[in-house]
């Protein structure tokens, strides 16, 4: 028998805006904008009151960034608690956006019980101070904080938060911090300037590298939208194996 929570028809008509309702108000830790949240969540569309998805029917909770997913739940989820529930009416706009826009929920305004089992507050987004001088020509590595976990090795597998800017704009280019996911990958694929410059790195610490374009994405004209910058990157490694 499912455990997916009972939606009761929504009378009148339908908001223009989010609507957010507390069910029932959790005790734990507070999801934030950039948080990581595992949820259980059952969602109808307002008009015809089907159901269009549930975790709750599939037995299996679901995490992933509050930054990958629809309008809604950016701006509905932040502020639930651990061990609450939340009800979340949602228009259009800020949902799968209007008919004829594609998905085959737009222009619908769907109605989400979700339930909050657990957040993940990513850190910070960490500060890069612009570049002075002339870019370098070799790889630079600097350990802000030296880890003491486990040693990153050539050809290996890291988990790692990262920052990425360019060196002569200080634009960012990727961010996981900001992304509020943390990227697991093997070496052996990355850029030349992180094969170089993470091994050594120990779990917990932070490391900048400042990656000329030869191991980086290759000189001007690459084809690269990066070709012929050279990069500066903040790393704080996770994990490795």
């Amino acid at each position: 028998m499912s455990n997916a929570p009972e939606i009761e028809p929504w009378e009148g008509p339908a908001p223009t805006e989010l609507v957010i309702e507390d069910v029932t108000v959790g005790d734990g830790v507070e999801a934030t904008p950039g948080s990581k949240v595992e949820v259980d969540y059952h969602g109808v569309e307002l008009d015809s009151g089907e159901v269009f998805d549930s975790s709750f029917l599939r037995g299996e909770s679901i995490t992933f960034p509050l930054a990958g997913l629809i309008a809604g739940w950016q701006e509905g989820i932040p502020g639930m608690k651990v061990g609450g529930r939340r009800k979340l009416v949602i228009p259009p706009e800020l949902a799968y956006g209007p008919a004829g826009s594609g998905h085959q929920l737009a222009g619908k305004t769907l109605i989400f019980v979700i339930d909050l089992h657990d957040v993940v507050v990513p850190p910070p987004v960490p500060a890069v101070e612009p570049a002075t001088g002339p870019a370098p020509t070799e790889l630079v590595i600097e350990d802000i904080t030296v880890g003491d976990g486990a040693e990153a090795q050539p050809g290996g597998v890291v988990d790692v938060h990262y920052h990425g800017v360019e060196y002569d704009t200080n634009d960012v280019f990727d961010s996981s911090f900001q992304r509020g996911d943390s990227v697991k990958f093997p070496l052996g694929r990355l850029i030349p300037g992180w094969q170089e410059g993470i091994p050594g790195m120990k779990v917990g610490g932070r490391r900048k590298l400042t990656v000329p374009p030869e191991l980086a994405y290759g000189a001007a004209g690459s084809g690269h939208p990066l070709g012929g910058k050279t990069l500066v990157f903040i790393i704080d490694l996770l994990g490795t194996n």
